[in-house]
């Protein structure tokens, strides 16, 4: 049953205008969300992508998540979610997946890893979701992860406005073809990147490594100006191209494959 009192703080909160909603962030209640046989519980006074979720009763890229969905449904798939958060795409992928799936979920923020095992867990997805408390990037080392004002989801290995960074934590940083060497044993790989700006330096591995490649890429894209390399037209010569657009998202399908 639905509590009056925050049916009211949600319908105050979608119709107040920018100042009115800063102030009424920190009075946002936690909650467990239900969606299409998800379970989340979200923290909506610090994160984006959970109070999207707490205010819609959805993730905000659905379009983007449905058609991984679409891709993976009731097929043994190898998923890596690289910028898990607090598991809006780990989790229904990891449910939508079929028996023998794995999805491999990268989370470097100390707190959004805490808020991703508790939603894995659940939704008794233990035996199918792996968390890796790292970033991705072109070598193994440690990198600073620098957390931005009120939105632990766009923490980032990429600068951030000292006016918006309030800090930051060092993280270790590993490459992505470490975590592939069983890839070919599954119906369907698949890769979901959103780190914020980094994904040159996460994908570089890959991109450059002439060795494997995922069936299906969705990778944010709505930072493709601030790269420093073609990495739309690198995917695209290995053999992708796209298939969707939403959300400042682009899924890229290899050629030749399901």
């Amino acid at each position: 049953m639905s509590d009056p009192s925050v049916d009211a703080l949600r319908a105050a909160f979608r119709t107040a205008d920018k100042p009115t909603r800063r102030k009424l962030v920190p009075l946002l209640p936690p909650a467990e969300i239900a969606f299409a046989g998800v379970r989340m519980f979200v923290d909506p006074r610090d994160n984006y992508t959970e109070r999207r979720i707490w205010l819609d009763g959805q993730p905000p890229e659905m379009d983007s998540l449905m058609a991984l969905v679409e891709r993976i449904e009731g097929r043994r798939a190898l998923v890596l979610d690289v910028g898990a958060n607090c598991g809006a795409f780990t989790v229904p992928l990891a449910l939508a997946a079929g028996d023998g799936s794995r999805v491999i979920a990268f989370e470097p923020n100390p707190v959004m890893i805490g808020r991703l095992g508790h939603n894995v867990a659940l939704n008794g997805l233990g035996d199918v979701v792996r968390i890796e408390g790292c970033a991705l990037g072109q070598a193994a080392c440690e990198a600073m992860l620098n957390f931005k004002r009120g939105n632990y989801g766009q923490a980032s290995l990429m600068p951030i406005r000292p006016r918006q960074r309030t800090g930051g934590t060092l993280v270790p940083v590993r490459v992505i073809t470490d975590f592939v060497q069983d890839a070919d044993t599954y119906e369907i790989c698949v890769l979901k990147i959103d780190v914020e700006g980094a994904e040159e330096l996460a994908l570089s591995p890959m991109v450059q490594g002439g060795g494997w490649l995922p069936d299906v890429i969705l990778m944010e894209t709505r930072h493709a100006a601030d790269w420093n390399r073609d990495l739309i037209g690198e995917i695209t010569a290995l053999g992708f191209e796209t298939a969707f657009e939403a959300d400042g998202n682009t899924l890229f399908a290899r050629q030749g494959r399901r």
